[in-house]
């Protein structure tokens, strides 16, 4: 494991594998570890980075609701970017947003795109499902804060998993993931509290996303989600769209070689060579 100084901080990175460059961000209370089966696959072929985004797991630091924002992500990514050059972008919920705001800002770094679920929540206002579906999830998860507060953090865990996988998603998730989100707890109350400030993502920003996009999403995934990728997938002149079978919301934590499989095909195009069967 080595680290970069991105905006004043030490973040945590990992590089695997020889060839175009593509960089995981991971998504709430995840960290590098979340990508390691994808990234173990992708890096047969590709230049893989992952790291830890500010405040997680294992260079923790201190943080509060106020200073855990988007912004500050989307910063420390687009830092990343520059040292590693032109790359592929691949995120996962709270990354994936991240990704798509950096390829905003700066297009010429972003080869393509992999935008998992995004959680892109303002989306889901300018339909009357998507109010109702935010609403409902807004209500649902109001408690885990004070959960956290109380210091029961299992049962925050397992209400938060089944709020964005669905009834029982903490069985949706393996061991060693649930671990890693034990590990990145601490941010799950500053990353709630900023999801629910003012925040501006439009069907006019996402048309302007110019790379080539894959918008990913699990066949059994929260309405939440659903409405997120439907409206990306008409907004966004240049994506196509998977729904990955028998899936929900951690769908690289539920079936790593799916997720990584259809990564590589859609890569392929980049490259001469086939993807990786």
């Amino acid at each position: 494991m080595n680290s970069l100084q991105v905006n004043g901080t030490e973040l945590a990175c990992v590089e695997r594998g020889e060839g175009q460059t593509i960089i995981l961000v991971h998504g709430a209370i995840g960290d590098l570890r979340s990508w390691e089966s994808v990234a173990i696959k992708l890096a047969a072929r590709y230049r893989v980075v992952t790291y830890s985004r500010r405040w997680h797991y294992p260079l923790y630091g201190a943080t509060n609701d106020a200073g855990y924002t988007a912004a500050i992500h989307t910063a420390d990514l687009l830092g990343v970017m520059e040292h590693f050059g032109p790359s592929h972008l691949a995120g996962h919920s709270y990354g994936a947003a991240l990704c798509a705001v950096a390829a905003l800002q700066r297009p010429g770094l972003v080869k393509s795109l992999v935008l998992a679920e995004p959680s892109l929540f303002p989306l889901l206002q300018f339909s009357a499902e998507g109010k109702q579906a935010e609403a409902e999830a807004a209500a649902a998860s109001a408690h885990v804060p004070e959960l956290l507060k109380q210091g029961q953090r299992v049962r925050a865990l397992h209400e938060f998993l089944n709020i964005i996988l669905g009834t029982n998603g903490a069985e949706r998730i393996p061991a060693l993931g649930q671990e890693v989100m034990l590990d990145n707890l601490s941010t799950l109350g500053p990353m709630l509290a900023e999801m629910r400030a003012d925040s501006l993502f439009t069907p006019q920003h996402a048309a302007a996303i110019k790379p080539p996009t894959l918008l990913l999403d699990g066949e059994h995934t929260p309405a939440i989600f659903r409405i997120t990728i439907e409206e990306m997938q008409r907004a966004i002149p240049n994506a196509r769209r998977v729904t990955l079978p028998d899936l929900s919301h951690g769908l690289h934590l539920e079936n790593p070689t799916l997720f990584a499989e259809t990564v590589q095909e859609f890569l392929a195009q980049f490259q001469k060579q086939p993807a990786i069967a």
